[in-house]
C-alpha cells in the first residue's frame, strides 16, 4: 500500500504528529461584553435623532426651493446639534463600560427627551 501524497497547499497529518487545540479567542484579544438593552436603546435613539435631523434639514431645503415657510433655522440647527451630541455621547457609551457607559446611555435618552420637548412639544 502506498503512502498518501501530501498536497502542497494542505499537508496531511501523519501518525506521529501532535494535535494542538486552538484557543476559543485569539491570544491578546480582549472579549467585549454586550451592551445590554439600555445601551442598545440609547443607540437607537441616537440614530433616530440623526434621521430626524436629516428629515428636518431636507424639509427646510425644500421650503427654500419652493419659497415657502419651513421649519426655520433654529429648528434645523437644534436638531443637527442634538443629533451630533447624541452620537458623540453614544460613542462614549459604546467604547466604555461600567458607570461611565451607563451615564452616557442615560445622557443620550436625556438629549432625546430635551430635544423633543423643546423643538416639538413646547
Amino acid at each position: 500500500m502506498s503512502e498518501p501524497m501530501n498536497s502542497p497547499t494542505v499537508p496531511l497529518a501523519t501518525s506521529g504528529d501532535t494535535t494542538v487545540a486552538l484557543a476559543a479567542e485569539p491570544v491578546g484579544v480582549a472579549s467585549r461584553a454586550r451592551g445590554g438593552f439600555g445601551r442598545e436603546l440609547a443607540g437607537a435613539l441616537a440614530m433616530g435623532l440623526s434621521v430626524l435631523a436629516i428629515v428636518v434639514l431636507v424639509f427646510q431645503v425644500l421650503s427654500w426651493i419652493r419659497d415657502m415657510p419651513g421649519p426655520g433655522a433654529p429648528m434645523v440647527v437644534g436638531h443637527l446639534g442634538a443629533a451630533a451630541l447624541a452620537v458623540i455621547v453614544q460613542r462614549v457609551a459604546d467604547r466604555t463600560s461600567g458607570l461611565l457607559a451607563t451615564v452616557a446611555a442615560i445622557g443620550v435618552v436625556a438629549i432625546t427627551g430635551v430635544t423633543l420637548w423643546l423643538l416639538w412639544w413646547s
